[in-house]
Formats: structure tokens, sequence, C-alpha cells
């Protein structure tokens, strides 16, 4: 007779056939292995800690637990052995670690009360919405750099990929870092939806066991508790929400992106990035290949794929534990966070290398009537003509210019009067002077002085503004690092404890 090598088989006669333990099983406990291992070690701290609180385990069973829980520890994910599709699940497999070295009569209470997967997903995505926080925190203080270094860089910009208005380098990139600050406004709030607490749950009715799941919680560094016990199984929604919120940050990026993509073309000649972040061609010598920018863009696709993926494999489901929750959500929510914390990291030295050719945006800025609503409003002001009529006469000034082969820079208070008398059928009373003055670009942005503006005051304050948020949510988001980390603390004091039989 061979072996009984089962943990919680014993209501099926037949062991786990070939098909279904390398369809389902197998990389079912790879997948966990590696994303829970550290998950699950933690959670079996905190519920051994508690049962012997609760004095539902003795205090020997307790010490035996949780010296056997340090050992696996200490032994790494090498300890856990060779994956067995009798004992089927990763979380029995540390079981059978367990009892290997203690006994089923005292590794054998590990499971009082609860389910195990809850709350490993949790766990993890908590740590890595860290991460990923952080690198948009990086990304936003380089952008920052760059923007106080160019807040004098004058430059058009366009709508519908035309040449609109002219603003400077540090305006439209104050404007990024905005969104990006939104973004990790969202992330956080992910983060605390995500940083609650599902142990004690049981399948979903609890259990009659006199458990304290808020000590548990607190052991974990959760904020609180999932209280219904049915929701804790059947929820997804915390990681939809993650996954939305790395959907909407990487179409951030992405744009982002396309822009310093397009800038740094011949065509553009805006800006240039790093060698050590540029690719070559094995045909065509002269190439220098801002690689980068195309892989954070595909990223971008990919992680929205994923959120998609992650709705679509929910949306019909039942609310309760299934595997569609416990095991098909999180893989595709992982996978966006890790190829977005990546793409952060990414950019943030690409970005440190960035080379701005100020002339070249000035040049462009001068050349293609994009300061021409200055001058619409200049005529405004100084006349008795409604903004319309002003705005009829630079539109037809705009006309006649590149009918007669001239940029901006070559427009004078003759050419206006030929369209002022095309339009109205009487001149102006402006000069050489003012309408060079508002078609010049460096003119044309210290004149916007609105809040938000591109003028030195207004921008000025927006970058000691965005400087100041920068540094305030660093700070929050250590704080939410060091909270883990007191936890933890408190946890593995309350575990020695207990392992020095020092606990009344």
């Amino acid at each position: 007779m061979s072996e009984d090598r089962r943990i919680s088989r014993e209501r099926l006669e037949g062991h786990p056939g070939e098909i279904y333990t390398r369809t389902i099983l197998k990389p079912s406990y790879d997948f966990m292995l590696e994303h829970y291992f550290e998950g699950l070690i933690q959670a079996n701290k905190a519920w051994t800690v508690m049962l012997a609180e609760r004095d539902i385990i003795p205090e020997d069973t307790a010490a035996g637990l949780l010296d056997a829980i340090r050992s696996l520890e200490a032994d790494g994910r090498d300890g856990m052995g060779e994956f067995d599709p009798q004992v089927e699940y990763f979380y029995s497999t540390m079981e059978r670690y367990l009892i290997a070295r203690v006994g089923e009569t005292i590794a054998g209470d590990i499971n009082i009360g609860r389910t195990r997967p809850e709350p490993l997903v949790r766990i993890v995505m908590r740590d890595r919405l860290i991460e990923t926080m952080r690198g948009v925190l990086a990304l936003r203080e380089q952008l920052l750099a760059l923007a106080e270094a160019h807040r004098d860089t004058v430059m058009p910009l366009g709508t519908h990929m035309q040449h609109a208005q002219i603003t400077t380098l540090g305006h439209y990139l104050v404007g990024m870092i905005n969104a990006l600050e939104r973004d990790l406004d969202r992330l956080l709030a992910a983060w605390h939806r995500c940083n609650f607490c599902t142990l004690g749950c049981g399948a979903l009715a609890g259990s009659s066991y006199d458990i304290d799941r808020d000590r548990v919680a607190e052991l974990l560094g959760f904020e609180g508790l999932i209280e219904n016990t049915n929701d804790c199984v059947g929820a997804g929604d915390y990681m939809l929400e993650s996954v939305a919120a790395l959907a909407n940050l990487m179409t951030t990026v992405s744009r982002l992106c396309q822009d310093f993509y397009i800038w740094h073309t011949q065509e553009f000649g805006y800006i240039s990035i790093g060698d050590d972040y540029s690719g070559s061609s094995s045909m065509m010598p002269q190439k220098k290949n801002p690689y980068p920018f195309e892989y954070s863009r595909f990223t971008a696709t990919h992680v929205i794929g994923e959120m998609t993926g992650a709705f679509a494999s929910l949306h019909n489901v039942n609310y309760q534990d299934t595997k569609d929750v416990e095991e098909g959500l999180a893989p595709p929510v992982f996978r966006a966070l890790s190829e977005t914390t990546a793409i952060l990291d990414l950019l943030t030295g690409v970005f440190s290398t960035v080379e701005v050719d100020a002339e070249a945006m000035k040049r462009q800025a001068a050349r293609h009537f994009a300061s021409c609503t200055e001058l619409a409003a200049v005529i405004h002001r100084a006349t008795d003509l409604s903004f319309r009529s002003a705005h009829r006469i630079v539109g037809n000034l705009v006309l006649r210019a590149i009918r007669q082969g001239k940029d901006a820079t070559q427009v004078d208070a003759a050419l206006v009067n030929e369209s002022a008398q095309d339009v109205l059928g009487r001149d102006l009373p402006l000069d050489d002077a003012m309408v060079s003055g508002a078609l010049d670009p460096e003119s044309f942005v210290q004149s916007h002085t609105v809040k938000g503006g591109p003028a030195r005051e207004p921008l000025q304050a927006a970058l000691a503004e965005a400087g100041e948020r920068a540094r305030a949510d660093r700070e929050r988001v250590d704080a939410l690092a060091d909270g883990l980390d007191t936890a933890d603390t408190t946890l593995n004091t309350a575990v020695e404890q207990w392992l020095q039989g020092r606990v009344a």
C-alpha cells in the first residue's frame, strides 16, 4: 500500500490526476510559492499568537508551532520541498512542513477557524503598491528637477497636433506632474482599500471558536477588518480598483512618453536622451533610437489589457469564494504592478539624461503663429472692437502671411492693417512695436500671468507647490511602509514572547 500523504483530501477516494495536476495544481502551487511564501509565514505567526492569547491552543502547542514556522522562515522557499500533488496546495504543503517538524498533534491546529488563502493577496499588494507609489514619486521628482531647469525655456504646444499657443517646457512638465499627483492619489486610495484584514472569515461564515479578528489585523499591520465574513472571501473590488489605478497611471506615462518621443525626432529636434538609454540599429549606422518611450507605450497597453482581463474575469462570478476570485484575479493585477513599477524606474533614469535644445524650441515658437491669440487680445484692448472682430482680423492676417511666404517673425503693422482693411475697411492704431511685442514668444509667456499659467510668477508658485506636495506625498508613503515595519516588529516580539514563555 502506497504512503498516504494527503492533508485535506479524505473526502476524495482518488488521487489528483495527471492532467488536473499539470493544468491546475502545479501552476497554482508555483505561483503561490513565488508570491505568497512570506505572507503566509506572517499570517501563520499572527494566527498562532492569537489562538494562544485566546487560550484556544495551549502554550506548548503555540511555542511548538511558532518554532516550526520560524524554522521554515529561515529555510526559505527551498524548505517547502518538492511539490506533491497528493498534498495539493501551497498552504497544505506549508502545513506538511510543520507536521514533519513538530507532528500533527501540534501543527494540525494551525488551521483552526480559518481559510488559508486569506489575506495573502492583500499582504502582497500593499507592499507592491508601496513600491509602485515610490516609483511615481521618483519620476515626479525627476520631472520637477527638469521643470525647474527649464522654467523659462519657451516652446510651442499644440492642440490637435497643430501649433496652438506658447508656453515653457517647465509649464508643460508641471502639468504632467499634476497628472501624476492624481495618479498617486488613486493608488493611495487603493492601498487603503486593500489594507483591511479578512483573516478569520472562515469559508464564508466565520468560526464558532472564540477568535479575535481585530488582534490578527493589528499584528499584521492592517487598518481594520472587512467585517462581513462572506464579503471577505467574495470581494475582488480592491484588486480591480488597484489595477484600474495602474492603467490610469500608465496612460498618463504613455502620453508623456509620446510627446517626448515626437520631440526626439529630427523634425522636431527638441530633446535627446542619453546614449545609455538609447538603442542602435544593426543596419543603419546613423540611428539613435529612443526605445524606452516605445517600451513604455506598449507596457501601458499591457497594463490596460491586464485591467480588462481582471474585470472580465470577475463580472459574472458568484459573490463567494471561487477560484476566479482566489486565483484568477491576482495574476493580472500582480503583472500590472510589476510592469508599471519597472517602467517608472526606467523613465526616472531616462529623464535624468534628457538634454533640451532650447533654441530649437524658441525658433519654432517664434515662427508658426502660436502667439496669435495675444495679437488678437492686443487689438481688442487697443481699439473699440470686440474680441471676435479682432480674431477675424488675425485669422485673415495668418492666411495673408502664409500666402506671401512669411512666418510670424515677419509680420508688421502694415500687414495687420491690410487684413483690417480687408475685414473692416479701416486701419488699426497699432505700430510695429505693439505687433512684434504681441507675437514675441517670451513676451507672450510673461503676459500670461493667470493662476496656473506659464508666466514666471505663477509658474514659480506652481513649482514650489509641486515640490511641497512631492515631499508630503513621500512622507505619506513612507509612513505606510513604516507602519508595516512596526507591525512586523510587534508580531515578531509577540512570537518571541511565546517562544520564551513570558506571556501571562
